[in-house]
């Protein structure tokens, strides 16, 4: 049944791309700026999407987002650097925290 499936896809495409639906699309022969979900569970993945897209996010998100940042930015850090960095990162994932907390109230 894929089999199907994939040659009615695979058809649509080459269609599509004769009759020029593909030609002058923006961002045309320049990578894919993918996002960065991990942070985001996958449940919840589409509607931050959605949600990033209208550029508001609600601040749960946005400190989701910051922490994965911190935490990325740690594990190359040394010496001092990696000293603010951890303290950034324990005042935000603390926010957060307060913040859900608050949530569930």
């Amino acid at each position: 049944m894929n089999d199907g499936i994939n040659k009615i896809i695979e058809q649509n495409i080459k269609r599509a791309m004769k009759q020029g639906t593909f030609d002058n699309l923006p961002g045309q022969g320049k990578p894919l700026q993918l996002t960065d979900l991990s942070f985001v569970p996958p449940e919840q993945r589409a509607a931050f999407l959605v949600m990033q897209n209208s550029g508001s996010l609600p601040p749960e998100m946005e400190l989701r987002k910051e922490i994965a940042s911190l935490e990325e930015k740690l594990q190359t850090a040394a010496g001092e650097e990696k000293a603010v960095i951890q303290k950034k990162l324990t005042e935000k994932k603390m926010f957060y925290d307060v913040l859900m907390e608050r949530r569930k109230r």
